[in-house]
């Protein structure tokens, strides 16, 4: 139709009413849920009802007018781009917030500035306790008051490393917990944004947008970018040959290609961090056919080239009954059942090795994560081109979250300079990443070197008690002697025995070994043994039974594995460690004493003191550290002998807290950066998603007006109709 019909009038002001009302209705629920989280601001979509159609009889003098206005929904203010910069951002700041919540709990623990008095720290003090001792015991040799001192100080030392390692371990502990819960909250969030994705697609399939539900679905999706890294996208899900509704898809970023899917629409994926899980192959690649995936039964890497047979000529077999299309299908035989068929490979998980993973109490956690399928709200699996359904679990990686999540991971498993090889070949810069960890065996290497560099010097270096004299023992019924170096027979080359006759001593002072006392000369053991009762017995230094020599001011083994022995390993074999390291039990009760010289002569009952002196030299004794030094705690450092710090143990205490006092310092930095960019960028996204009071009144007065013209449309129209009608002769 050329121009409006009279009538048609009337339609156009009704729909301009209509029209202002429902914009005034989008305004007032705008104002109403100005506060309420997530809401994203509406808009009604108005739309010119315009004919294309042209009139029977339409000629140029027509003008060509529309019919008004209609609503054609209501649609939400969003920028895309800025909710997937927010979202990355915002995974960024995930992570580093947790990072630095867990290091500020090392930082409770192993924070050693302030914490002493008038010190450096606790232990430092308690360092310099111990050494001041030494030198007290330095000035009164042999003196058993001085030794008990330097024991008291040097427990108070034990009960600091057991202190700290306790502390660690709740940490640890508390950490995993934490990491647990996050894993909850994870699976819990990707099943509510699957449920909402089915309510929202029942919604578009009789065409409504489902605004509320979006909101909600924002909400918990920006929740789950702090948590895990992911991208966010959108299509259309055929319904059949003429319709279809939007379909969310949720990916983990930076997965690969095809990326890890996380939600396709209705179908939903849950993450799984088990107590226990398949050992995982450090050497699978899975673009290698040949590669298997997990470690067989004894551990090893099940690789192509150890397992898979070969021909004559050097050939790998081929599997008979590998297929192409086949998921778990393997193209080489890796072994023969006796029968003669292919036995299992590794990629079979009943074959696999387990190992622990997210065991409580577990100090080797691997913290391997996957996850599981996708199912919808009926438990059937997600399907593929092929319409057979999708049922393998995608194992993660040590990088593939890059979130809280792997923030926490990070904290739980990173060893740094005592990373294996398979730790590097998961991530090559395992050495570089430092969590609960390396903090762990940094001060368990610690307490040791400190422990062993003692009882050394505490002992011969056979690493038993110095014997002044000689050594005398029953081996098979028959009593052996050895000498020792500065020994008693050392100090005579002859001896006159009580019958006066004289004997030469010269051929037994040096011979080191152990000698069958019954096969050397009558006068010799005559010799022997007189001087064992004349100097040995009569000695106020001297305890035990005749001829075995263990003076009271001697040596032996200072720090131990527990309190009631002196053994320097548990019965696992593994050796002194901050938790574990104690005062050993001779010590405890007065049998070991320090050692004032390892050159003490009996005979001249001297007061030589260079044994102390070395002690103190040992507090300021540079040494190098080494992760060989605990290979029993872990046995595959990559670094191995290499030295990672050279030093004093007080300067490695200072080192292990600078450590963490720069990765803290470094991990602020960046959280208040990626703090204020998703600020910055949240801001930006509720400048255009976020309703404004000023313009929503300045919104509602405008539809009020038009409201008030379109109803004064409809009056100025009834007043022409009135004329025309009834006021026309």
């Amino acid at each position: 139709m050329a121009v409006i019909g009279t009538f048609g009038s009337f339609t156009a002001s009704r729909l301009g009413i209509y029209a202002s009302q429902s914009s005034l209705n989008v305004t007032g629920n705008n104002i109403a849920n100005i506060n309420t989280k997530g809401y994203t601001r509406q808009r009604m979509d108005l739309v010119s009802l315009y004919s294309n159609g042209d009139a029977r009889y339409a000629n140029s003098f027509n003008l060509n007018i529309g019919y008004g206005v209609i609503t054609d929904g209501v649609s939400q203010l969003r920028d895309p781009f800025l909710d997937i910069r927010y979202r990355d951002e915002n995974s960024h700041l995930g992570f580093y917030e947790a990072k630095l919540k867990g290091l500020q709990q090392l930082s409770n623990v192993l924070d050693e500035v302030g914490m002493g008095k008038g010190e450096f720290g606790i232990i430092e003090r308690q360092f310099n306790d111990f050494l001041q001792q030494l030198q007290n015991l330095n000035n009164r040799v042999n003196s058993q008051e001085y030794d008990t001192t330097v024991r008291s100080s040097a427990e108070s030392l034990v009960n600091l490393f057991h202190d700290y390692a306790e502390a660690l371990t709740r940490v640890k502990d508390n950490q995993l917990k934490d990491l647990q819960g996050d894993v909850k909250t994870v699976n819990t969030t990707l099943e509510k944004i699957r449920a909402l994705n089915v309510e929202i697609r029942n919604a578009g399939i009789y065409g409504d947008k489902a605004l509320e539900l979006r909101d909600q679905r924002n909400v918990l999706i920006d929740e789950l970018s702090s948590y895990i890294k992911i991208d966010v996208r959108y299509d259309e899900e055929k319904l059949d040959e003429f319709s279809s509704v939007e379909r969310l898809n949720i990916t983990l970023a930076g997965s690969g290609n095809p990326p890890i899917k996380l939600i396709e629409g209705v179908y939903g994926t849950q993450l799984s961090m088990p107590e226990e899980t398949l050992g995982r192959n450090p050497k699978y690649d899975p673009t290698d056919i040949t590669g298997m995936r997990y470690l067989d039964p004894d551990g090893n890497p099940t690789d192509s080239e150890r397992l898979a047979d070969q021909d004559a000529n050097g050939n790998f077999i081929l599997n008979p009954n590998y297929s192409a299309s086949a998921i778990a299908g393997h193209k080489y035989v890796s072994a023969y059942n006796p029968d003669g068929s292919v036995a299992a490979t590794t990629d079979d998980p009943d074959q696999a090795v387990t190992v622990n993973n997210a065991k409580s109490g577990a100090d080797d956690n691997r913290l391997w994560m996957s996850f599981e399928p996708l199912k919808d709200e009926r438990g059937r699996y997600l399907k593929d081109e092929y319409g057979r359904d999708i049922t393998d679990t995608v194992d993660l990686g040590d990088n593939n979250l890059y979130g809280s999540l792997q923030a926490k991971r990070e904290l739980l498993t990173e060893e740094g300079e005592f990373a294996s090889l398979d730790d590097i070949s998961f991530d090559p810069n395992a050495k570089s990443k430092r969590g609960i960890p390396y903090y762990q065996r940094a001060l368990d290497a610690l307490a040791r070197k400190f422990a062993e560099s003692f009882n050394a010097a505490n002992t011969t270096d056979d690493g038993k008690p110095v014997l002044m004299g000689y050594e005398t023992e029953i081996v098979d019924g028959v009593e052996q002697y050895k000498t020792t170096d500065n020994c008693l027979l050392g100090t005579y080359t002859t001896h006159t025995t009580k019958d006066g006759k004289v004997v030469d001593l010269t051929n037994y002072q040096d011979e080191q070994k152990w000698v069958d006392l019954s096969s050397l000369p009558a006068d010799v053991q005559t010799a022997i043994k007189e001087l064992q009762e004349e100097h040995l017995s009569s000695s106020a230094d001297v305890e035990g039974a005749k001829g075995h020599g263990y003076p009271i001011t001697g040596g032996g083994i200072l720090f131990s594995v527990s309190g009631d022995s002196n053994d320097t390993q548990d019965a696992n074999g593994v050796g002194i460690t901050a938790a574990n390291i104690s005062i050993a039990k001779d010590w405890a009760n007065g049998s070991v004493r320090l050692l004032s010289s390892k050159k003490y002569n009996i005979l001249d009952n001297t007061t030589a003191n260079d044994n102390i002196y070395h002690m103190i030299e040992l507090m300021g004794e540079k040494m190098a550290f080494t992760a060989d030094e605990i290979k029993d705690i872990v046995a595959d450092a990559a670094d191995g002998d290499k030295p990672y710090f050279e030093g004093t143990f007080q300067q490695r205490l200072a080192d292990i807290n600078t450590i963490l006092a720069t990765d803290q310092e470094t991990t602020t930095i960046e959280y208040n950066s990626f703090e204020l960019t998703s600020l910055n960028l949240d801001n930006q996204r509720q400048s255009v998603s976020g309703v404004d009071l000023n313009d929503e009144a300045t919104n509602m007065m405008m539809f009020q007006k038009s409201y008030a013209a379109a109803c004064q449309l409809m009056t100025t129209l009834d007043s022409m109709l009135d004329k025309l009608i009834n006021g026309t002769i």
